[in-house]
This record gives structure tokens, C-alpha cells and sequence, in this order.
């Protein structure tokens, strides 16, 4: 039986699912529902459990609210800042004056982009459509002529006589039609039940490079596949530490069976809890009926991995070490346990070491993870990896440009970008080469790709010097400062939003436990 696919659209972006679900008609069932927000939760609800449907996908805030609410395969149509460039390249043909509605949070490199482009740029933020219709209001008395933004904004900014462009590209569709039908095809051989789940093909193959370092690290993810231990993968933000988690899963003897992964820094207290362990039906208001297996029980034969595990709440720890232990697991709301076989890895961009010295990580939990060690060399250390690694990032970049250009802009730039830091490793140097691909369409001379990257070849950030007006002033400066100097920004935080950690964490866009341990120290911290 082919995949029972449902999406959800109520707005422009209708049209472009429309267009690409043809393209699928041979390898699922996929059936386009108007409904958004409760109705089409009711609606999913009613489809899942009676068995009439495997996967469901959503976009933007409706996407957002049924990821909270909906116990069902779910995938979220995303963006990133590539797609925004592309959007706000388009937008900037039409006017000079753009603006940008986004869904929660605004994207790291906008600021550059607008500043390369000559755009510009206003943006604003939403939850909910009365957010979006006060934002695009709001825009409209600025003067701005064009939006950049999801479904809803642009429907919106047209009835209020403005251009729109829509924020999403058809790749990302494509990618989530992909990522529904390859969880339905799971679900049918192994009763996925959430999109955490994945079946992963990655290898130590695919890590990019031929440095002695990437020789090392593919050569011991072998040795940890054959052997059935613990491991614990550390290395710095951007460096591969989910990739280098699948290469040893798909090397092991579990390789076929779940591979389970989730971030701990992701979700609050009481969503790790229900995610991680699962629930009995009635354990607390809003439970599904028959409750919900956990990701322990859902990786049975496979494996869980835990990514930023070092952000765990101690009582989690306490209760993890004891699974790990014993090998049961016991729900939320029951009285007795069940027997669970998975085999743990984990990841942390912090030093677990020193943080049971500072008392936030439990000594015996340390251990019990450290029976395999793998640490991920930063990009800076392996600069000989970088040609390989921008070229790759070029030519699968969906920007139609001449091999030529490719092959000018690393000749030109490649000397230089051999020697910079790289504190954001290789998602940095993907988004690098990702912003190269879109600024050659606009710009005819690669040789003057230096002006492109005014923050990447810039001085850098010193954080007494700069001028923190605003919450979007501190986030920038977040993302381009050393670690040492983030707690300071942290700190500028708390003092901007009165202490109010959510507040910070959201601005940020960093975890709560980030702020608590970066602002320690503050004298007034004020959770409400």
C-alpha cells in the first residue's frame, strides 16, 4: 500500500504543494486539507486513529501549533537562510523597500544580506495570525511595498495592496514530501509514531575531507560500530556530532532498526519527560488515549541518541543513569517498568568534565557515557578539508550557476578562508558558500566577494565596544562572539529584558539552561 500522506494548507503555499504532489502521485497517496489550528488537529486526530492516514504535514505557525498538540508522525515544512535570500533577492527587484514577517525568530544572516544587497530591510516576527496581520500593518505605515513571508503573511500583505513573496522554496517542500514518505514507509515496517524516528543510511563515508583527522574519525566510528558500547561524541557547535551519531548506528548490528535522536536542550522539562519516557493514558490532562510509548521504548533494538545531552536537568540525569542500568523504563503515571534494549550515544558542545567539577552533570552518569570517546576536530584544525568541503556545499547548493563561477570564487577565496576561525565550523562554512551561490546571480565580479562577507572578514566583535540597543543587536553579536565572550552578552541580555530568562533564551535564541549557565552570577534573574 502506498503512503497515506495528508498536508495542511490554508494559504498561498496551497499551490505549490498542489504543483509538486503530482510529482508523487506514483509513490503516495497524498491528499491536500484546508484546515488549520484546532480543526485540522481534530481532523489529524480522526485520520490517525482510525487508521486512514501515516503522516501529516504542516508549515509556519499552524505547523508549529500541531507539533505541540498532534501524537502522530508529523513533518514541518521549514526555511532557512537560504531560502530567505532567495525570497528577498526576488523581493528586491520589485522594490527597494522589503520587508520581512517570519515565523518566531528572525534568521542569523539577515543583517549581512540586506547590508550586501543595499536592501533596506524591516522585519517582524509572529505566533499567531493576529500577530501577522498587526506586523504586515505595521510594515505597510513604514512604506514598505513588498513582504517576504509565509502563506499567511502574503495573502495578508495582499489584501492590504502590497507584493508578496512567499518565503518558502520548492526545495523545502520537495524535502518535506521526501522526509513523509520515507517516515511512512518506516512506519509501516516498524510503528513509528513520531518524526524524531528515523531510519539513517548516513556513513562515516560521508564525511567530507581527507586531512589525517577525518581519517582518524572515520576509522574509530568503525571501531565504535562493531562494539556495543556507550559513546559520548563531543566537539563544537557545527561540527557534525548527529552525522558522526548516524555513521555509528548504521555501522553497528543495530543498523536497520530505530535510530531515535533528540535535543535536550530543545524542550522544556516536562516535555523531555513525556518524550523520553512516555505515559500512561490519563497520567495528566491532554493524554492520548492508550498513552504513548517513550523514545526509549520506541528505539528497541536500535539506537536513542541524545544531542546536547549536557543540558539535562539533574533529575533526568538521576533517572536516565538507572535505565541505563537496569535496562527498564517506566512511564509516566505507571506503576511498573519495561524492559527496554537500545544502545545510548550521546553528544555535548560543552566539556562534561567540567561541568561535573561545577556540580551541573552527574559524576557516575559521566562515566557510564564515556565508555567510547570521540571528539570531533573543529574546522580550523583541518584546514586542508576546506577546498573539499566548499566545493561540495557549492555544487549541491540549488542555485543554477556556471561551474565557472564556482571554480573563480574558491580559487579567489579559498587562500583566505584557510585561515579564519570558524566558530561555527561547517554549518558556518555551508552558510558561507550557500550566501556565495546567491550573491553570484547579483553580482558579475567573484573577485570582489570579499564585500560579501562583512562580518565573516571583519574585525571581530568586541563586546565592551558594541552598541547593544536592541535584542536583534545582541543576537548577532552572539552568534559571531568567542566563548568567552558570550556569557558577557548573556549577561547585557538579562540586564535588557529585566532578568526574564524566557525572554532571553527566545531573543537569543539559545535554551534556558544556556542562559542560566552563560548569566550565572546575576543578582536578579526572574523566571516569570
Amino acid at each position: 500500500m502506498k503512503p497515506r500522506i495528508v498536508v495542511f494548507s490554508i494559504s498561498a503555499l496551497a499551490g505549490t504543494l498542489r504543483e509538486i504532489a503530482r510529482d508523487y502521485t506514483g509513490s503516495a497517496n497524498i491528499e491536500l486539507v484546508p484546515k488549520a489550528y484546532e480543526d485540522a488537529l481534530a481532523y489529524a486526530r480522526n485520520r490517525y486513529y482510525t487508521d486512514t492516514a501515516d503522516v501529516f504535514i504542516a508549515a509556519g505557525s499552524n505547523g508549529a501549533f500541531l507539533q505541540n498538540q498532534l501524537e502522530a508522525p508529523l513533518v514541518i515544512i521549514r526555511t532557512d537562510g537560504f531560502d530567505v535570500m532567495q525570497a528577498l533577492a526576488s523581493a528586491r527587484k520589485v522594490s527597494s523597500a522589503v520587508g520581512l514577517v517570519s515565523y518566531e525568530h528572525v534568521f542569523d544572516e539577515l543583517e549581512q544580506f540586506a547590508r550586501a544587497f543595499d536592501v533596506p530591510l524591516n522585519t517582524r516576527t509572529y505566533r499567531t495570525p493576529e500577530d501577522a496581520r498587526r506586523a504586515v500593518r505595521e510594515l505597510a505605515q513604514l512604506g514598505v511595498r513588498v513582504v517576504v513571508g509565509s502563506g499567511l503573511v502574503t495573502e495578508i500583505a495582499q489584501e492590504m495592496g502590497m507584493e508578496a513573496i512567499l518565503i518558502y522554496s520548492r526545495q523545502g517542500v520537495v524535502k518535506a514530501f521526501e522526509e513523509a514518505i520515507r517516515l511512512a514507509s518506516a512506519k509501516a515496517t516498524g510503528g513509528v509514531r513520531r518524526s524524531s524516528q528515523a531510519y539513517t543510511h548516513h556513513t562515516e563515508q560521508d564525511l567530507i575531507g581527507t586531512s589525517p583527522a577525518i581519517q582518524k574519525l572515520r576509522s574509530t566510528i568503525r571501531l565504535c560500530g562493531s562494539i556495543d558500547f556507550s559513546v559520548l561524541v563531543q566537539g563544537e557547535t557545527g561540527v557534525g556530532k548527529e552525522l558522526v551519531a548516524q555513521s555509528i548506528h548504521t555501522a553497528s548490528p543495530r543498523a536497520g532498526k530505530p535510530f531515535v535522536a533528540i535535543n535536550c536542550a530543545s524542550l522544556t522539562e516536562s516535555l523531555l519527560e513525556s518524550e523520553l519516557f512516555g505515559y500512561e493514558e490519563g497520567a495528566f490532562s491532554g493524554a492520548v488515549k492508550g498513552g504513548r510509548a517513550g523514545m526509549f521504548e520506541s528505539a528497541q533494538g536500535g539506537t536513542v541518541f541524545l544531542d546536547e545531552i549536557g543540558d539535562m536537568p539533574l533529575a533526568f540525569q538521576t533517572r536516565l543513569l538507572r535505565i541505563l542500568e537496569d535496562g527498564t523504563v517506566r512511564r509516566i503515571g505507571s506503576a511498573s517498568s519495561r524492559k527496554v534494549d537500545f544502545r545510548l550515544l550521546a553528544a555535548s558542545n560543552v566539556n562534561l568534565q567540567q561541568a561535573v567539577e561545577e556540580g551541573r552533570f552527574r559524576e557516575d552518569l559521566y562515566f557510564r557515557l564515556n565508555e567510547m570517546l570521540i571528539q570531533i576536530p573543529p574546522l580550523r584544525e583541518r584546514p586542508e578539508d576546506i577546498g573539499e568541503l566548499a566545493g561540495y556545499f557549492l555544487r549541491t547548493t540549488p542555485v543554477r550557476v556556471s561551474k565557472v563561477k564556482f571554480d573563480d570564487f574558491l580559487n579567489a577565496a579559498l587562500p583566505v578562508l584557510r585561515t579564519l576561525p570558524w566558530p561555527g565550523n561547517i554549518r558556518q562554512l555551508k552558510n558561507v558558500c550557500r550566501r556565495a551561490a546567491v550573491l553570484m546571480l547579483q553580482e558579475g565580479n567573484v573577485h570582489q566577494w570579499r564585500d560579501w562577507f562583512p562580518d565573516l572578514l571583519g574585525p571581530s566583535v568586541s563586546v565592551p565596544a558594541a552598541k547593544f540597543g536592541d535584542m536583534n543587536a545582541l543576537a548577532v553579536a552572539y552568534s559571531r562572539a568567542s566563548k568567552n565572550d558570550r556569557p558577557e552578552i548573556v549577561r547585557k541580555a538579562l540586564e535588557l529584558k529585566d532578568g526574564e530568562v524566557q525572554k532571553v533564551a527566545d531573543g537569543l535564541g539559545i535554551s534556558r539552561s544556556t542562559v542560566w549557565r552563560l548569566g550565572k552570577g546575576q543578582e536578579k534573574i526572574n523566571e516569570a
